[in-house]
């Protein structure tokens, strides 16, 4: 973390970011269904939209969009091959920016030309450090769900962490904050708003009525308006009350989003490795929760709609997040588990997971290939079954790359 390299980078490129308009959204969970949720009803409001998120579910390029379009193959090298002269200069200072930093360095200049009315920037990681802080201000700051992860780097407490995701409120601006499950969280982002000389709107959750519930989405009542959110779970409801009440604060200042543009934008979401069906017949679910509110959520989402189904879980975990938690919530729920190694550096081994499900009294057949791993789970299933595919959202990407 450090904004050092990034804002050297930025400064020989001419500081794009300087010329753009922002929504920056930080949290621990719900970011980016939070961002594409604000992107997509300010795309059908007319606005030609900046979004950038991470990490990518299959391709690399969803990181950087407009108007929910990944960034052109020929226009990311052409950007690319622009920056590359001036990391080799700074390389000579002994200035090496990080993948992040580059990356947010592309999306800028991407957004610029592109000429984005506005930007919708999601975080990497904490906040205050984060090179998308490089901003020097937005139209407004919003936090989404914070809770324990990244401890190694934030802090080992909420608040330690909360302290982090508030740094990018910028002075006399507007700061939207979801409703956190700890009150005392939320207390904390309301008071760093304060400090920081910034209006504060709590989101807008106390107007939503919910009318029905299902597996692919709820469908609610807002300001005397229905929406059908595409995405499984009570948790993206609170995500969508903080994205509306950071739109409202938008049109408040001069923004033109209607009714009817808020409603078309939720109905056009799509979110991969969000609870997501990928396939009917046998029944398969992805899921990219890596965290304890993420495989909370899962857990709610697969007890109260699949609780008479056999679960069948292809599971891998990164080694710096709390697996055990994880693997205690989720197994009790499976008949079968296959632990895997994800492709990823940072990845448990399959047989390291099922150690922590046996110590928890659970067993796991360990299969390092996750490919072989999802083939076995498919091979058990049947009309009966659940293919659960989670833990990870490297692990998400993996599988989903074999549904093609």
């Amino acid at each position: 973390p450090g904004l050092s390299r990034v804002s050297e980078l930025l400064d020989k490129l001419g500081n794009p970011q300087d010329e753009l308009k922002f929504i920056h959204v930080g949290g621990t969970n719900g970011k980016g269904s939070t961002c594409t949720m604000i992107s997509n009803m300010l795309v059908a409001a007319g606005y030609k939209v900046g979004l950038f998120t991470s990490p990518f579910v299959v391709d690399f390029r969803e990181r950087i969009q407009v108007n929910s379009e990944m960034i052109p193959k020929e226009a990311f090298a052409k950007i690319v091959e622009r920056i590359v002269p001036v990391i080799d200069d700074l390389k000579n200072k002994n200035i090496e920016p990080t993948e992040f930093e580059i990356i947010t360095a592309v999306a800028f200049l991407y957004f610029l030309e592109e000429n984005c009315d506005i930007v919708v920037l999601e975080v990497g990681l904490g906040g205050t450090l984060d090179s998308t802080n490089i901003i020097k201000k937005s139209e407004v700051s919003v936090i989404t769900s914070i809770s324990m992860d990244h401890t190694d780097i934030l802090g080992d407490t909420l608040l330690e962490i909360a302290a982090h995701k508030c740094g990018i409120f910028k002075e006399g601006g507007n700061v939207v904050g979801y409703p956190q499950p700890d009150f005392t969280v939320e207390r904390f982002v309301k008071e760093k708003a304060k400090e920081a000389g910034c209006s504060y709107t709590h989101s807008d959750l106390a107007r939503i009525r919910l009318v029905r519930e299902e597996f692919d989405g709820s469908t609610i009542i807002y300001a005397g308006c229905t929406f059908k959110i595409p995405l499984s779970g009570k948790h993206q409801i609170y995500n969508f009350s903080t994205a509306i009440s950071a739109i409202n604060v938008l049109k408040n200042n001069g923004w033109n989003v209607s009714a009817k543009n808020m409603i078309d934008g939720i109905s056009a979401l799509k979110m991969p490795a969000r609870v997501e069906i990928v396939s009917e017949d046998p029944l398969v679910i992805i899921d990219g929760g890596h965290n304890a509110e993420g495989i909370d959520a899962l857990c709610y989402a697969l007890k109260k709609y699949y609780s008479d189904k056999k679960i069948i879980a292809v599971f891998g975990m990164m080694k710096d997040k709390n697996y055990g938690y994880c693997a205690e919530k989720l197994a009790p729920l499976c008949e079968k588990i296959y632990t895997t190694t994800v492709s990823n550096p940072r990845s448990l081994t399959a047989k390291e997971l099922a150690d922590e499900l046996k110590k928890h009294g659970f067993k796991a057949k360990p299969i390092d290939d996750c490919k072989k791993a999802y083939e076995k789970a498919l091979k058990k299933a049947d009309k009966n079954s659940v293919v659960l595919v989670c833990g990870s959202l490297y692990l998400a990407s993996d599988i989903k790359k074999l549904q093609k």
